[in-house]
């Protein structure tokens, strides 16, 4: 398929613009580190290059699912510091903290060459009690930096979460694939389009496997996954190493 001439000198200069952009923020608030309070990695990416170095990486970070998922992609292992960026994140509200983890997702994506073939990225759709309560999608933080980073398009909206279901923590796999039947709309607008669900992390996959299954019934292309980290599992908990205390260090 060809690509016309103009979307390809948008693309050149959404880039040079969002370079442009990074470039001013670096410079007019300096990036530090979130994990160590040193300095961050110019332009304005606030990790340093030894934290960045202490990220776990994942057994496997490709995988092919049986089901309707082309494959699942995780950038990381679940464990400490990853587990710790998550959680500020997902349960204390470091919104900064999307940026470094959508940044490093997508860099990664770039570095195994799964970025072609991309339509549309789509954030996991938290139910609306869910989304309330927390006051924002963590999945969307993510897969709105990964956006930027790559230049695809982001659709929020494509689809929705029906049901206000249970955490995923602590249930068995059975007890994860029941909790999350039925448990998503797509609009027609999926019909004929490869899209990439994003995800913060991702365990048997249940809940990717849905969507994915939702997607496709709604005419999708096909369907893959990108996460930041992948959690292996022991009996219903997933599996981490000792999490040393968090240094909090003031976060821009």
């Amino acid at each position: 398929m060809r690509i016309p001439v103009d979307s390809i000198l948008g693309a050149i200069r959404d880039r040079r613009f969002v370079d442009m952009a990074d470039r001013v923020s670096g410079w007019l608030l300096p990036p530090r580190c979130t994990l160590c309070g040193a300095r961050g990695q110019e332009p304005c990416f606030d990790l340093c290059g030894a934290c960045e170095c202490s990220l776990p990486e994942p057994d496997q970070p490709l995988q092919l699912l049986p089901g309707p998922l082309g494959h699942c992609f995780a950038a990381f292992r679940y464990d400490y510091p990853v587990v710790h960026l998550l959680h500020a994140l997902k349960y204390r509200g470091q919104l900064a903290v999307g940026r470094v983890l959508g940044t490093l997702l997508a860099d990664r994506i770039v570095g195994a060459e799964l970025h072609r073939d991309v339509d549309i990225l789509l954030p996991v759709p938290l139910h609306p009690v869910r989304h309330a309560e927390r006051g924002y999608n963590q999945s969307s933080e993510l897969a709105r930096w990964a956006a930027r980073r790559l230049g695809y398009p982001l659709e929020p909206t494509l689809a929705a979460r029906l049901r206000h279901t249970p955490p995923q923590v602590g249930l068995s796999l059975p007890q994860r694939r029941s909790n999350m039947s039925g448990a998503f709309a797509v609009s027609s607008a999926a019909s004929g389009r490869h899209i990439t669900v994003i995800d913060d992390v991702t365990t048997t996959g249940s809940t990717l496997t849905e969507l994915a299954g939702a997607l496709l019934a709604a005419g999708a292309a096909g369907v893959n996954a990108w996460c930041v980290a992948r959690a292996e599992r022991h009996g219903n908990r997933p599996v981490t190493s000792a999490e040393p205390s968090p240094r909090t260090p003031a976060m821009r």
